[in-house]
């Protein structure tokens, strides 16, 4: 890759998420050496996914393209089904796309924002994942994790923090794919995405795959 994950990692720590030119296998080959450890987002399933704009009815149960289709996606993050979410989403796209991929974090919420509403930090959701499912916030330990189509609000706190997602997406930043062969590396942990209408465009393609970080063993 012309510009390393490592490199970009140490980019996104300004606002989150950082790209550069490179393709997907080359970003795979490099967190292999850095040790990070990919994560599927589906059970089961392989660790790489290609993104599609699909009709509801074609997708997969829980998914937002099952609620949402091809219109446009709310701010989410990735495996939030998941006990132990990805770190880390790289997305690539070998050719262009005219569907921007939007990026929202705390220090993006119109002004600089150091805080977050309590409501956020202590809003239940019941989190539906596969033939389990747990209670969970959608902030905690220094993280987020939201995504509607599989987080269903349990109190008032919680349902507030939907609508303050829905409301923050205005303040979002936007990626657009405008050249060839590039990779946008998202901090999973403190960055919720989203993706712009798609109804234009359905044959976007957006390769994905999350990471943990390599962890120091205790």
């Amino acid at each position: 890759m012309a510009r390393t994950l490592e490199n970009l990692l140490e980019e996104s720590k300004v606002k989150g998420w950082a790209a550069g030119e490179g393709t997907l296998a080359e970003a795979q080959l490099d967190a292999a050496f850095l040790g990070w450890t990919e994560v599927p987002t589906r059970r089961g399933g392989p660790p790489v996914s290609t993104l599609r704009p699909v009709e509801p009815a074609e997708a997969k149960p829980n998914s937002l393209s099952a609620r949402y289709g091809m219109g446009a996606q709310p701010l989410h993050t990735d495996g939030a089904h998941l006990p132990d979410p990805p770190d880390i989403v790289i997305l690539a796209c070998e050719t262009t796309s005219t569907t921007p991929t939007r990026l929202w974090n705390r220090q993006r919420y119109g002004h600089v924002m150091q805080w977050l509403p309590e409501h956020v930090r202590h809003g239940v959701f019941l989190i539906s994942s596969g033939n389990d499912s747990f209670f969970g916030t959608a902030y905690a330990g220094g993280r987020f994790r939201y995504d509607p189509g599989c987080m269903l609000p349990c109190d008032a706190r919680a349902r507030q923090t939907a609508e303050f997602f829905a409301e923050v997406e205005k303040y979002a930043d936007q990626y657009v794919w405008s050249e060839p062969g590039h990779v946008l590396l998202i901090d999973n942990r403190r960055v919720l995405h989203a993706r712009a209408s798609a109804v234009q465009e359905p044959q976007r393609e957006i390769q994905r795959i999350s990471y943990h970080l390599k962890r120091e063993a205790s």
